[in-house]
């Protein structure tokens, strides 16, 4: 009723959140809100109590605050020594590091959940969310962004980027604050930026220049940087008035945090009714949307049903009506069973849903015309029914059908028939892992099929001399039935004992090293953490059946942290260096008594470089005019009778981060267990040079004397949203550990 929407325009007022410091290093936000609130509690001029009349004012200091306290607690052990305000050698999250503001749409962390549920509950009109950034370019930056910009975001919250950004960078200028800069670096494309844009808010980000830690730095002008086409020292549109250089303290960044963040708050007290129009409208539009596509289905028949539950939770605890229906319809000329998941688009945050449910088509950008890519801020291509292995239909068109609230939940595995030769586990299922370690955990002698037997694909579990009770209560907590084996049959089988896993965590922390333990952690997977000395201790294949090489520059593998940055600042010496040489050795070692190196994406070239494989990278020092893949999700074509291959479709999909691509002899020593397609790779996201990837390796097998060393050139579990490629990982991780080849017959 327009008449309401007016009276409660009138009256109402506008929802603000201030969310400060989500990266613990970040300090000078955390810092500013005790200053801002108690200013606001005592203040009695006009300015702040049009805020306090018009406003309610969230205030979140620090979406880690046990973080916090780690970088706080780092700092003052190093107070007044030469070492004071160097970065912790560890991440400062217990698992996810810096990546925390990257979880916003797949919420596994429980932080991520707790602010997911409040915006969902307080439904703020307006949301500032305050970093900082590199030390050596603007003091301060404030939207508008640069492109791209997600589509799925209404246009009025990206107008209102501009709008606040603007504000905020007059308010900050006008006050004789320089090196304020806008449209610059960042770019607002990906859903993992921001979790407001898609629920009706405008989310605005602003990144001050650090200093180190509390400490305060001296930059001299001529040390400023320029990057991705804006230069600190120039007076430009996006930044009249440049910075000169000199002295930047942490009370620099709290004035300038202060000031911003006041100016924010007054943007909202004195445009009240718009924002709150806008709001209106936001939501509005969205629910009477009518543009195609009209909704996703989710069908109940699945590959791995554990991972579709994931998926729709992930939209349930975005705020995301799920609905189900209750008999057969059509849609889009065909026929649904009863059951289907249907995701509609006309509601609330029917943005959220789509961004993450469609295929994306990131746009060609370059630095200049026909010059190198503009590389995205994050990822090109985020689409999570590709990632997670998950079947999801888009509909264009609007359809009848008898539908009801979902009531989603995880599957729950069941025992089919008497078992009375043994029990069969698919590895289809990414929660067949979760039962393979409950089951090794509790002494379960367990064997896996090398051939096909029937109805049983290669990689299958058989486990034998188990009692009932025991199948029961793993397919109960894994999700994953167990079905018995009762007629007679032979069978190709290897054993599979527990791997002694080995995780190498470098003194420089790696991000994807968290999540991995993160991974682990969540199904159950037993590791050790490995640090250099670990490595190149004697006897590591004594030890581990498995080392597993994270994600990570192998520049910062080999050299760690150094005794001087480049700044010339040391490090404390007991955090300093890298796996190095000897680390080379060790491993070769290693791989040569026995052992399995398994290094993920960039990780690979550490081996490539260091134990010399008889593969090399085809794209290492290719130039970015001719080959180009910044986060997109391709195709790649697999061999599910290999080991590494066991559980896997013939078609799977990889996340291709500037990875490497491998070509090599395809025989005994070198085997490519999956391959990229000769036509087409690209299934979202965006690829310049495709023609590089034709036919070449993306998951390698090399033997190396009694061992052998797995690469994996891709990010088989990026940041938990690649579930789909999880059981890469895991059957890297059990390959350490199968027995020899041994025939079987049951009955």
């Amino acid at each position: 009723d327009p008449a309401d929407e007016r009276e409660l325009t009138e009256r109402g007022k506008v929802t603000a959140f201030l969310l400060c410091t989500q990266h613990s290093n970040e300090i000078g936000a955390a810092v500013m809100t005790l200053e801002l609130a108690g200013d606001l509690a005592r203040a009695t001029d006009p300015d702040s109590v049009e805020i306090l009349d018009n406003v309610v004012t969230v205030m979140i200091p620090s979406h880690n605050p046990d973080g916090h306290q780690m970088i706080v607690e780092w700092y003052r052990q190093w107070l007044d020594t030469e070492y004071e305000g160097q970065p912790m050698p560890w991440l400062y999250h217990p698992y996810v590091g810096h990546d925390n503001n990257r979880d916003w749409f797949m919420l596994t962390q429980v932080e991520s959940r707790l602010y997911a549920d409040l915006h969902n509950r307080e439904r703020p009109q307006l949301v500032f969310d305050m970093h900082q950034m590199m030390r050596d370019g603007a003091r301060f930056m404030v939207p508008p962004f640069i492109d791209p910009l997600d589509p799925n975001q209404d246009p009025v919250i990206q107008q209102g980027f501009a709008d606040l950004g603007t504000a905020i960078a007059s308010r900050l200028t006008a006050a004789g604050k320089a090196g304020v800069a806008t449209n610059i670096i960042f770019d607002n494309y990906s859903p993992s930026l921001a979790y407001g844009n898609y629920h009706g808010s405008v989310d605005i980000l602003s990144e001050a220049a650090s200093c180190r830690l509390a400490t305060t730095v001296d930059v001299p002008e001529d040390k400023l940087k320029a990057e991705r086409g804006f230069d600190p020292k120039v007076r430009s549109w996006n930044q009249p008035l440049p910075w000169k250089g000199g002295a930047w303290s942490l009370r620099d960044i709290v004035e300038y945090d202060k000031l911003a963040a006041l100016a924010f708050l007054e943007h909202a007290a004195r445009n009240r009714r718009q924002w709150l129009r806008n709001y209106v409208g936001i939501t509005r539009r969205a629910v009477e949307r009518t543009d195609g596509p009209y909704a996703f289905l989710v069908p109940p028949r699945q590959d791995d049903p554990g991972s579709a539950f994931e998926l729709l939770d992930i939209l349930r605890l975005g705020d995301v009506a799920l609905e189900e229906a209750t008999r057969e319809f059509v849609a889009d000329g065909v026929t649904w069973p009863a059951e289907t998941v249907v995701v509609r688009l006309a509601q609330p945050s029917g943005s959220f849903a789509k961004t993450l449910l469609e295929v994306q088509s990131y746009p060609d950008l370059r630095r200049w015309p026909d010059g190198p890519p503009l590389a995205p801020y994050d990822i090109a291509g985020h689409t999570l029914p590709l990632q997670m292995g998950v079947r999801s239909v888009q509909i264009e068109k609007a359809f009848e059908a008898e539908l009801r609230p979902a009531q989603i939940a995880p599957p729950v595995g069941v025992v089919r028939g008497e078992g009375r030769f043994g029990w069969a586990i698919p590895a289809s299922r990414n929660g067949s892992v979760r039962a393979l370690y409950q089951l090794l955990a509790g002494g379960a002698a367990v064997d896996r099929l090398t051939r096909r037997a029937g109805s049983y694909a290669p990689g299958t579990y058989v486990v034998r001399e188990v009692e009932r009770a025991v199948v029961e209560n793993v397919a109960r907590s894994s999700g994953v039935d167990v079905i018995g084996i009762d007629e007679p049959v032979h069978l190709s089988i290897v054993s599979q004992s527990l791997p002694r896993v080995g995780v190498y965590q470098s003194w420089k922390p790696s991000i994807d090293e968290g999540w991995l333990r993160w991974i682990f952690d969540d199904y159950g997977i037993p590791y050790e953490t490995l640090h250099n000395a670990d490595i190149r201790q004697a006897g590591l294949a004594d030890r581990f059946d498995v080392v597993l090489l994270p994600q990570q520059p192998v520049k910062d593998m080999v050299e760690g942290n150094l005794e001087k940055n480049e700044y010339q600042e040391p490090y404390p010496p007991e955090y300093v260096g890298g796996l190095g040489r000897l680390g080379g050795d060790a491993l070769a070692a290693f791989a040569e008594a026995g052992g399995t190196i398994v290094a993920l994406d960039s990780a690979c070239g550490f081996v490539l470089r260091h134990l010399h494989p008889p593969v090399r990278d085809v794209v290492e020092g290719v130039n970015e005019e001719e080959f180009y893949c910044p986060g997109s999700l391709l195709r790649v074509i697999v061999d599910s009778d290999h080991p590494l291959g066991w559980g896997m479709n013939r078609q799977e999909v990889a996340l291709f981060m500037k990875s490497p691509v491998f070509e090599g002899k395809d025989d005994d020593q070198v085997q490519i267990v999956a391959r990229y397609p000769e036509y087409e790779p690209n299934l979202s996201g965006w690829i310049l040079g495709e023609n590089k990837l034709a036919g070449k390796g993306a998951l390698v097998e090399v033997a190396l004397g009694a061992g052998r060393a797995v690469l994996i050139g891709f990010r088989p579990q990026f940041r938990a949203q690649a579930r789909g490629g999880y059981r890469f990982l895991f059957n890297a991780l059990a390959r350490g550990s199968l027995g020899p080849e041994r025939e079987l017959s049951l009955g």
